[in-house]
């Protein structure tokens, strides 16, 4: 006779599908929150570093910033300094050539001064003159005398003063009181050359009268 236990035919058989199903989903969502973690952490990290490189590339920024302002404010400092030397230049060059000009000026004015009176210093007896033009110290000289003796006279004298150089007879001729005549010379100013007169009126002694042809 065949006996069948119905109670133990109603226990319920969980199914091994089902069992392994939730196995698989709950380590799933595990990895899934470990993922999660991971990747919000790389995010924060990157957010971190860039904010890092941004705070230090400002404070370069700034550093150079004020660098840039120091070099424009030395800049300009310099850029004065330069302005006040070249005004300072462009100044001693205006004194200087003031001081130029006046000292050629007293030089023009004493020249005059000491040329009429070394000329008049050679000046024999019996001559006299009748104008004479100078020129940087280059002189014409032209006169008259009552003899050649004294036309020789004053050449002599102007070739033995230690004021003039290059006596150069020029054209010598009768006149109608006596003798024509034309001298060049150069006059050495007294601040050029050491002049040590030789006579009393500081003229070298007068040689005697020569004889000079009659044209």
């Amino acid at each position: 006779m065949i006996r069948v236990n119905l109670l133990e035919m109603r226990k319920p058989v969980p199914e091994a599908g089902a069992k392994r199903g939730g196995s698989v989903l709950s380590k799933i969502s595990v990895g899934a929150g470990a993922s999660g973690i991971l990747a919000a952490a790389i995010v924060i990290g990157c957010i971190g570093y860039v904010g890092y490189k941004w705070v230090a590339l400002n404070g370069q920024i700034s550093d150079l910033q004020e660098a840039n302002a120091r070099a424009d404010q030395e800049k300009k400092e310099l850029e004065k300094a330069l302005q006040t030397i070249d005004q300072y230049q462009g100044k001693k060059k205006v004194l200087e050539l003031r001081v130029q000009v006046i000292s050629d000026l007293k030089r023009r004015q004493s020249v005059p001064v000491h040329l009429l009176d070394q000329v008049s210093k050679q000046l024999p007896e019996f001559l006299w003159l009748d104008g004479m033009d100078e020129k940087s110290n280059a002189i014409q000289i032209k006169g008259r005398a009552t003899t050649y003796n004294a036309v020789s006279n004053f050449y002599n004298n102007l070739k033995d003063s230690p004021f003039f150089s290059d006596v150069t007879m020029g054209i010598t001729q009768r006149a109608p009181e006596g003798v024509s005549f034309l001298l060049s010379c150069k006059f050495i100013p007294p601040g050029d050359k050491k002049a040590v007169p030789a006579g009393e009126n500081g003229a070298a002694p007068q040689q005697p009268p020569a004889e000079q042809p009659r044209g």
